[in-house]
Formats: C-alpha cells, structure tokens, sequence
C-alpha cells in the first residue's frame, strides 16, 4: 500500500479487566500503555484501508513477529458411488451460493465504523473479542466515537470514569459477571470507589480498612490514603455502606512506588521537585474527588436502569403470558385451565422474547406441566366435593334419621346378608325424611312470629293453607330469627336459617372423620329487636309490613342513617354511617345500650343517595372478571370498561352493582357519609381526595405487614413486590397494599 505500518502489540494485561492502578494522569503519561493506539501512523488516510489489509499485516506481530502464510490443506476428492446398475449417478448442479459474512472484512473502516455506532456496548465488546482484525479497530483512537454512540443506544449509560478507557470502561459494566481477581462467575455488583467487580472472597483479601493501613503497610506515608479512591463498602459488609473507607490493595502499592520516586527526586535536591510532589498529590486528591462523585452517579444510574429492567420484565413476562394464552387456546385447551397454570406457575421461558423458536421449545414442556395440573387440580376437587358430600351425609344422619342408631346397635342376625339388606330402604327415604324435616321446621318459625307480632295470620291458617303459605311468612321482612348460640346475629328471612350453622365439639363419626370440630342444629328463636328495627324501617319507607318482602327491600336500594348515633369525628371532619336496610337491622342488634332504646331513622336524600352510589364499592364489570370478589367503585370500573372499547359504558349491561352482599350470612358494614368535610391539607385539597404522592415511600404491603415487617414503597414499587414477591398479578388497594397514614 505505500503506507509505513506501526504493528501495536495488544497483548496487554487487563485490555478487558479493570486495572489494578488508577490510572491517574502520571501515570497515563508515564506507564500506562492504552489499547485506544492508532494502528497506524501513514501518510495515506486510514479511513480507506481495508479490514483484511490491516488484518494482514498485523497476522504475526504478536506471536513471535515471524509472518508467514499458511497453505491451505487440499481436499479429499470425493468418492463417487455406483448404483445398482454399475453406472455413476449424474452430477447435480450447483447450489445456490450459501449467505455468508466473511467479505465483511473487506469493507473500508468508516464504513465498519458507521455500522458499529448503532450496535450496544455489549455487542461491541463481543465484537473485539471476535478475531484481530474487529480488535484492532474497535481499539483504535478511531472508534472512540462508536462507543459513545453505543452508550447512547443503551440508553443513560454514564461517562466512563476517570483514568479509564472508552473500551475498559464498557467491559466494567457489561463485559460479564466474573470477578476481576480470581475469575468467579456471578458477580453482580459493581464497586465503582474502588472500579472493580470484585467477588467476596477477594475482597476480603485485598481490601485494607483505615485502621489497620499502619499495621499493613508500616512503611508507607499514611497521607497515601488521601491519594487513592477507596469504597465504602467492606468484605465482611454484605453490601451494606458504612463511613469507614476500604483501600485496594494493589492501588496502595502502585500509588506508594509513585510516591516515593517523587520523594527520592526531593532528598537528591532535584531542580523543582518539592514542586513536583506537590502538584502530583493535589492531581491525586482531584482525581479521587473526581472518582468519588462519579460513583455516585454510577450507582443511581445502576439502581434506575434495574427499575427500568424489571419493569420491563414484568411488562414482557405479561404480554408473553397472554400471548401463551391465546395460542393454547387455540390450540384447544380450556382458558379457565390456562388462566389457572400461569396466574400460579412462573416459566423461564415468558422472561424473553417470545420467538417461533422459543415457541416450539416451550410447549411440549407448557403442555406436558399442563396435563399434571389438571391431573392435580381433578384430584383436588375430588378430594374436596367427597369431603362436601361426606358432611352433608353426616348432618343428615345426625339431624334426620335418628332411627339409624338404633338399627346400627340391634343385635346382630348371624347372616351378613340380613345385617345389611335394610340399608337400602333407608337410603331410599333419604328424600322423604330430608323434605319432612325442612317442613316441621318452617311450621315451627311460622308459629314463632305469631305471638310476637300482629303482622302474620294465625298460625293454625296458615297450616291449613300448606307449604306455599309458610314460604311466603318466613319471606317477609319482618321474618328476624335468631340462634340460642348467638342472639346478638340475625337471621333475616328462612334463606338465612337454613345456612345458619353453629360449631360446637362432638364425638363419634363426625369426630373420626373431621376432627374435634363440626356442625351441629340449631335452635332457633324470634328475634325481637331485629322484628322491631326492620318494622320502624318499613313504616319510613312508606311499605306495608305485612306484605313486604326482603326482596322488595332489596330492591329499594333505600340508605338510612341511625338518628341515634351522633356524628363521628374523623381528620378534622365528622361522618355517618349510611347503611342498606338489612345492615340497620343488624346495627341496631348490636347496639345494646341505653341510647338505642328504641329504632330511630333518617332516610337519605336523592343527592346524597347518588353521593353514596358513586363511591360504594359494590360495583364489577360484566366484560371480565376483574372485580369478581374485589368490587371497586362506579367510576373505577366505568373507566376500566372503556379499556374494552366501550365508549359509552351502560349500567345493567357493561357493568352492574353487586348484589351479593344479601347472600352472604352477614352484611358489610356501611359507608362513611362525610357531613362536615374533612380540613385542607397545605395543597388546598381534604386529606381523603388527595392523590398519593408518588415521589414518597408511603405504601405499605398487608401481605409482609402481617409477618411484622414494616418496609414502605412507593405506589409503583408496592405493586412491583406483590407481584414479585407474593405472585398476585393485579394488587388492589386496602386488600394487597394500604397507604401509610
């Protein structure tokens, strides 16, 4: 080429680790032999040059500087085959040339150079460590500005620290998790003091604590520590900072040789050199300034770009699920199955990007774990509904066919035939005896509530009328029962009778097969205060007790306040409770006490009833199952309808109230009715309508705070933990994670 050659030799200690000295300015001028060397010094321009002509060139410089070039072996000719008929097969024609990179090496370098600036620094760094020839560009003064670009492209990446190269400094942060020292894989944690990544184990070998450099190093001037950057971060710490600060070794002893060369040239009075040593230890305290405050800058760009790293994860980990989702269900499996295995079961695989590829690895082993739940979950549900039937078979022997015992402990006949020839026949009046014993109990109610109230018919009437008649009794509103076991708990109409169940301790079978603890009959009672609250309520709405149902009560979606309670003071304002009908008749139960001698109501009006719709939580969407079990408010779940596409939510078909709280055997409690507001905070807004602030740690996980811990997040990161932590894929508020008051 005309062009006189410098061949740099790259076998340079650490070209790819940190350094064991710092690199501070001297010592870059003095002894410091960077790999970023123009690798060629010429009168022609470098820029078009060829990668296979420098690779060329440079073939034998580090190895022993003899230059040859090797002959390639020949090929074996193949051996034809000869078919049956003795003749050799035709020759085949000449395939389509195979794709291939090789020429690659043949482009000019600023062309290389353009297409590696839009590569990432790890790519790079796989890149140099591909053959000589990507070294020596990558390691040219040339390509300092592809990595730049390429810190760029990551994303954030800081500056490389003081005293290290473009290329050292990329092979620090993404070259791979071996420790500097030793070589041991998996070392996460970087320590920018100290520009290592270095594992526990060598840390403890060549760290030297303040306190003990004297005892270390006794010959060394101990102002060498204000000379060299340090860590605050022991080998014994864990990770945990402490104010003490650690020295590498290694930079000791390369600080201390510098040191003392500049002390020898002042005892020999050389022109200038107390000058000298002084300038050279106010660059060395500069230069550990320097370190130190890029530290920092280092460590909250670690922590933001792990953030950023899960939430991305997260992010991926969900639309992979769902696309695992939809394909397996295409495929023909059940969505509920589906849904089931990966709301419970985690799989490396949904970590990264879902390829075809990835695809046809994953599921063999996704439809194999799939077929085992679903064997588990049969066996589960067996397991369950026997144990169901089973109780129910036992409540039934011991409420309804007590003539069972005394066939159990007859005699026995002598034939084991005979011993258990009857065994059908009771199992056959099974019906019979379960239907009678549902109408013995429905009379005695109905005879209950006549004596009590002067609502119902006589009771012989209605005996007469039959079973129809009792049904519509024990349905009125004013049908209030209670259990001997628990007076303080109304039954309101026979739906909540016959689910009333009280525990107690028994013997026998029960015991053998459930333990020490089961159900047992009831005996039941009016009860009065319930009788006497859900008539005063009635006589308010304007509703005539003796026809009046719970239905129709239901139905009414009416909110009354006790007029015997007084407003409760709560952050400077003051509030009621509005409560349904169903939950006044089980607070003026509870309420035992002098100022409830008697029921007295205030019935809501029509814009304080809408207040309370709006902001009762009782409201679900009827497009997915989101809020089943977990009802939010009417606007929350409206504006989670427009998320399906429905610009317009209407109520009854896209979103609907939740009526199951007359189901369950007790109510929830009411709804907190602010009627003095609660005081401003210093924004101007009341303390309940403030937003929470996202900047502060005030959330806190009920799952943990249950364990005692008391750790607080901000919203992002409570969310983040339940679903990292406690595998629940959408937390909620007040359930999951609570705000810290």
């Amino acid at each position: 080429m005309g062009c006189r050659t410098l061949r740099v030799s790259l076998s340079i200690v650490d070209d790819y680790m940190p350094l064991d000295n710092d690199d501070d300015p001297e010592s870059m001028v003095d002894d410091y032999d960077s790999p970023l060397t123009d690798l060629e010094e010429s009168t022609c321009s470098s820029e078009y040059s060829s990668l296979s002509e420098m690779s060329s060139e440079d073939s034998g410089s580090e190895y022993g500087g003899e230059t040859y070039k090797e002959q390639p072996a020949k090929k074996r000719a193949r051996a034809t085959t000869v078919t049956d008929a003795g003749k050799a097969p035709a020759a085949k024609g000449s395939s389509r040339r195979k794709k291939t990179l090789s020429l690659i090496i043949t482009m000019p370098i600023d062309m290389l150079l353009e297409i590696f600036s839009l590569l990432d620094p790890a790519d790079l760094l796989h890149l140099s460590r591909t053959n000589k020839a990507f070294r020596n560009v990558l390691l040219s003064n040339n390509a300092i500005s592809v990595w730049k670009a390429a810190r760029v492209n990551r994303g954030g990446v800081p500056d490389y620290m003081p005293g290290m190269s473009e290329a050292k400094w990329a092979n620090l942060l993404f070259g791979g998790s071996q420790c500097c020292v030793c070589g041991t894989k998996g070392v996460q944690r970087i320590d920018f003091g100290i520009r290592r990544r270095a594992c526990t184990s060598c840390l403890k070998k060549n760290l030297t604590f303040e306190g003990n450099f004297k005892g270390k190093f006794p010959d060394f001037d101990p102002i060498i520590m204000d000379l060299i950057p340090f860590t605050n971060i022991g080998g014994w710490a864990h990770g945990h900072a402490s104010g003490s600060k650690f020295f590498w070794s290694a930079d000791v002893l390369k600080t201390a040789e510098q040191l003392g060369m500049y002390q020898k040239d002042v005892h020999m009075f050389k022109p200038r050199a107390k000058q000298v040593l002084e300038d050279f230890k106010q660059s060395r305290k500069e230069y550990v300034d320097s370190v130190v405050h890029h530290a920092k800058v280092c460590y909250k760009w670690v922590n933001e770009d792990r953030e950023r790293y899960i939430l991305c994860a997260s992010e991926l980990r969900s639309q992979n699920k769902e696309l695992i989702k939809v394909r397996l269900v295409h495929l023909g499996h059940d969505a509920k199955d589906v849904k089931r295995m990966l709301d419970r079961h985690d799989y490396r695989g949904v970590d990264k990007e879902l390829t075809d590829a990835r695809w046809k690895r994953l599921l063999p082993r996704i439809e194999c774990k799939l077929s085992e739940l679903k064997e588990e979950w049969r066996l589960e549900d067996q397991s369950h509904a026997s144990y169901l039937r089973k109780a129910h078979l036992l409540d039934m022997y011991n409420t309804y066919l007590c003539d069972v015992a005394e066939y159990i402990n007859s005699p026995p006949t002598g034939k084991r035939e005979s011993d258990i020839e009857a065994c059908g026949a009771f199992a056959d009046r099974i019906p019979e005896f379960c239907a009678g014993y549902l109408h013995q109990t429905k009379v005695a109610l109905t005879q209950l509530l006549a004596p009590t109230t002067d609502v119902l018919q006589d009771p012989l009437t209605l005996q007469s009328q039959g079973t129809d008649a009792h049904d519509n009794a024990l349905q009125l509103a004013t049908s209030v029962f209670q259990c001997l076991h628990s007076r303080f708990f109304p039954l309101i109409t026979w739906d909540k009778v016959q689910q009333r169940k009280c525990f107690c301790h028994s013997q026998g079978m029960r015991q053998y097969y459930f333990g020490s603890t089961s159900s047992s009959a009831c005996t039941f009672s009016i009860s009065q205060p319930g009788v006497t609250a859900a008539c005063s309520l009635l006589s308010l709405v304007g509703l005539d007790a003796k026809i009046t149902t719970a239905t129709t009560m239901d139905q009414q979606q009416r909110r009354f306040f006790c007029s015997n309670c007084p407003p409760k003071p709560e952050k400077g304002g003051s509030y009621r409770m509005a409560m349904d009908w169903r939950q006044s008749v089980f607070h003026y139960v509870e309420q035992q006490d002098p100022s409830h001698a008697e029921p007295r109501w205030e019935l809501l009006s029509a814009a304080q009833l809408e207040f309370i719709s709006a902001n009762e939580r009782v409201w679900y969407c009827n497009k997915c199952d989101k809020h089943r079990g977990n009802p939010a408010t009417k606007i929350v779940v409206m504006d989670h309808v427009r998320w399906h596409g429905i610009t317009a939510p209407n109520e009854g078909v896209d979103f609907s109230c939740d009526q199951s709280k007359g189901l369950v055997e007790r109510p929830p409690p009411g709804t907190k009715f602010f009627v003095t507001p609660q005081k401003p905070t210093g924004s101007g807004k009341t303390q309940q309508s403030q937003p929470p602030n996202k900047s502060n740690g005030n959330y806190r996980c009920q799952h943990c705070n249950v364990k005692g811990l008391q750790r607080t997040f901000i919203l992002d990161g409570v969310k983040q933990h339940i679903k990292a932590k406690h595998k629940i894929d959408s937390p909620s508020e007040d359930l999951d994670f609570c705000k810290v008051k």
